[in-house]
Parts: C-alpha cells; structure tokens; sequence
C-alpha cells in the first residue's frame, strides 16, 4: 500500500517508519531539523516497539516535491496539529483524486468533520494513545503505549479501513479496527481534557494529578461538564456515565502513563501554538452552543491562552 504521512514529527515518522519496514511505500512530509536529516537518509526508531533502520524511506519538506516525483498516495495519515487541519486539506487538495482515505491520527476535536468536508466519504478516524519524542533529527523513539491504536471510517466514511489495520499490524504496529471510532475519539479527548491543560498549569506529572484530592476534585468537574455536552452532542460515550469513567480512568487510563508530561507544557515554553482549542476549548464552545455551563473547562482553557498569548 502507498501511505502519505503529512506532518511527519515524532508520532508520523514511527508510524511511516514502521510501515516503511513492513514492506510498503511511505512518503513522509514534514518540516524543520528532523525531517531534514530524514531526507538525507537517516531515519532510526527506538523504543517500546523495538529498534529500526528505515536509511531509503522518502521524505521532503514540499508536496510539490512529492508531486514531481509521481508519488500517487493511496492513503494519507493525517498527522498535523488540529489548528493546522484545514489548511492540510487545502494543501492535499491536489492529491485526492485516487486516494481511498485520509486518516485523521491526531488529538482534538473537529478534525474528522473538517476532513469530510475537505474531501467528502474520505474521512477516517483514528485514535492515537501511544507517545513518542524526537532525540535528534532523525532520531524518534516510542516512549509510551496506554492501548492499541484503532482505525474507524466516519459515518459515510470509505471502505478498506480494515486493510489498513491489517498493514499497521502486520509491521509491528499494535492496531485494531473500531466501528465506534467517534466515541473512542471523544474518550481520548476526555482524557487530554482531564490531565493536558491541568498539568501545563502546574507543572506536573499525570500521576500527581490523580493522586491529590484537590485536583482530583477539579478532574472530577471537567468529567461531569464532558458528559453533559456529549450527550447534548448526541454522542454515545465508552463509559456509561462519568463515575464509570473516574473509575476506569483511575484503574486503567492513568497508570501506564503516570509520569507522563503535557506537551502542551513544551509548547509553551518554547512559544508554540497549543492545541487547547480542539480540547477544552471544544468543550466550552459546544457547551455554550447547548446552553450549557463549562465554568473548569472554560478557566483552564482562558488561563492556557493567557500563557500561549
């Protein structure tokens, strides 16, 4: 299969690299330091998923590049920052025709309806909750693994999704597919909405967040007002109700990735854009949308824009 990886950082190149490996025809497209080195033929995966050498992936900085070279991808993985998801799709417009699907691989909210309206029957949702960080340009390594990834098509979404599973799979990356693809979405954005903005702000690891009371107890606010607006979303959640979630949340979601650190934190330091729009932010957009009250989330996300202004 030829995959198009857009937005090549640490996430895109594990995945690009590991399909790379399992014998299919990958194009990264990305920017700066690291996909340069890329380019240049070096690209090394370390980590949970084992140790690779991809010397002869392709890559460059340019679609144009990619265009020129007669690259037809059959299936892009979406891969950018969701405030970067519109101008992707503008971007890929010249590219569409002959692919099957554009998978969305990455946090927030809102992406996968962009996507469809981009390039209608072509959205795929994909839920992302394995970590990776850039050593060096050219170096990425997966630094954590809370479940599977899973691959959905969004409702008039294309078919052959399972053959994409398949190729994950079969190249060593742990995935499954999921006809419930929005409501695993959403429950990934429930977790980035309890522990992203929130350990930014304190400077802390996801373990502390669960372990004191007190910002146990503001964890507990931003669930409930969740809750509410998925359901005035009509959306049907993977836990029936938030104490179901707290508790799966506590046992299951948070351990594997307790001393986790919020990348939004880095963004910040180092003057980056945050994606707390597509999180919090959606969440207090939509609850004014419904006339509902989102008073934790609306402070988080006013506070994680005072800091990224």
């Amino acid at each position: 299969m030829r995959f198009l990886v857009m937005g090549a950082g640490s996430i895109g190149s594990v995945v690009g690299g590991m399909l790379h490996r399992g014998g299919h025809d990958v194009y990264l497209l990305g920017k700066g330091p690291h996909i340069e080195a890329v380019m240049e033929g070096r690209l090394q995966i370390s980590g949970l998923w084992g140790d690779l050498v991809a010397p002869d992936i392709k890559a460059s900085d340019d679609l144009e590049k990619m265009v020129d070279t007669g690259f037809a991808p059959e299936w892009t993985l979406l891969c950018v920052k969701s405030y970067d998801t519109g101008s992707a799709m503008r971007d890929l417009q010249p590219v569409l025709a002959g692919q099957h699907g554009v998978v969305s691989m990455q946090n927030g909210l809102g992406n996968i309806e962009v996507i469809g309206q981009a390039a209608p029957g072509m959205a795929v949702g994909g839920r992302v909750i394995f970590g990776a960080s850039t050593i060096e340009p050219g170096k990425v390594e997966v630094t954590v693994c809370a479940d599977d990834i899973l691959l959905g098509p969004s409702p008039g979404g294309p078919e052959g999704v399972k053959d994409v599973v398949e190729a994950f799979h079969s190249s060593g990356i742990p995935c499954r597919y999921e006809e419930r693809i929005l409501s695993y979405i959403w429950d990934k954005v429930l977790y980035n909405v309890c522990l992203n903005a929130l350990a930014t702000l304190l400077r802390t690891d996801y373990g502390s967040l669960g372990d004191n009371p007190d910002t146990w107890a503001v964890i507990e606010r931003l669930v409930g007002e969740f809750y509410d607006v998925a359901a005035a979303e009509g959306v049907d959640l993977v836990s029936s109700g938030p104490t179901e979630y707290l508790r799966r949340f506590e046992c299951d979601l948070l351990p594997p990735t307790r001393d986790h650190r919020s990348s939004m934190q880095e963004d910040i330091e180092q003057g980056r854009r945050t994606e707390i729009e597509a999180l919090n932010g959606a969440v207090v957009r939509m609850g004014a949308a419904n006339r509902i009250d989102t008073p934790a989330n609306e402070v988080l996300t006013q506070i994680i824009r005072f800091l990224s202004s």
